[in-house]
């Protein structure tokens, strides 16, 4: 089948380069346009590019897959099919019409659960204990097409979003090569979502990071979780910004108010929450590198009462 891959970030890679070890034909990788990063305002290729440069693929980066005239060239190009996985931009009508088998999409969710931009941070921050991966047509309405494959996806109780991706980034690349199969052979079964169990996902802002300490401690943990790597669970210390990226819960009915140190030794340093307290096990104060909790005791004096985020 002539695929035409539509894709960006790192979790878009998996199923790429399942594609090109197929035996199926990858006519032309679609990515977004490469970003200037840095002082030295260095240009920085997506993970997509990369693995498409790697297999010497053809690459379109259009401003918009809206452009007639980039529409024109995906005609031309002929693809029987086209996949979409964290793309980054909605595939108009325009374009499904073109491919004979339509346009599908790899999304990391239970759909209809957590629709839009953030499916993995949703179901950590909500403490799932089981989310999936999703493969289905491209609809009008985000993320509400039908249903062409679905399957489950443990959350260990100390997965990150760092953790999590890859395993369901993995899990897509093996769904989708049998989908296709099943398209090739006219056994490919549809199923409508059932609109009235949607929930959505939507992009953060770095914002979303700051923490709130009047939440419960397992509450904290999982935005710790969810936020790694982007955009970080953060408070306050000195006025810098202060990372926290594992901590344990631990039972505290002391009455100390939600973000104080209730207790702190050479290796420990507990913060109250609105309900119990957060055990830290690793940090990093803006400018330094993440470490162990005891590692940044040796090198902080912190006391019983301090109160972060002030």
């Amino acid at each position: 089948m002539r695929i035409i891959y539509l894709g960006t970030s790192d979790i878009a890679v998996p199923a790429l380069q399942a594609l090109i070890e197929s035996e199926h034909d990858v006519v032309a990788v679609v990515t977004q346009p490469d970003k200037i990063s840095g002082r030295g305002k260095n240009i920085r290729f997506s993970p997509v590019k990369e693995a498409a440069l790697s297999a010497g693929l053809v690459i379109w980066q259009p401003e918009t897959v809206k452009d007639p005239s980039f529409q024109e060239e995906l005609r031309q190009a002929g693809p029987d099919l086209f996949v979409v996985t964290a793309y980054s931009q909605k595939i108009p009508e325009e374009v499904i019409s073109i491919a004979p088998y339509g346009c599908i999409n790899i999304h990391p969710s239970l759909l209809p659960k957590y629709r839009g931009a953030a499916p993995l941070i949703g179901a950590i921050l909500n403490g799932e204990e089981v989310t999936g991966v999703t493969i289905m047509r491209i609809a009008r309405e985000l993320d509400a097409g039908n249903i062409l494959a679905q399957e489950t996806l443990p959350i260990d109780a100390d997965d990150t979003l760092r953790t999590l991706e890859p395993k369901a980034a993995a899990l897509g690349a093996k769904m989708l090569l049998e989908v296709i199969s099943q398209m090739e052979a006219g056994t490919l079964t549809e199923t409508e979502q059932d609109a009235s169990a949607a929930t959505y996902m939507k992009t953060l802002s770095k914002d979303a990071g700051k923490i709130d300490f009047s939440l419960s401690a397992e509450q904290i943990r999982c935005q710790i979780r969810a936020f790694d790597p982007w955009p970080s669970a953060y408070t306050f210390l000195e006025g810098k910004t202060f990372k926290f990226w594992a901590a344990d819960v631990t039972e505290n009915t002391d009455d100390a108010e939600p973000g104080m140190v209730v207790y702190v030794d050479k290796k420990t340093l507990i913060v109250k929450c609105g309900k119990d307290a957060l055990s830290l096990k690793e940090v990093q104060m803006e400018g330094k590198k993440r470490m162990s909790t005891e590692e940044f005791l040796r090198g902080k004096k912190i006391e019983t009462g301090f109160r972060f985020g002030a």
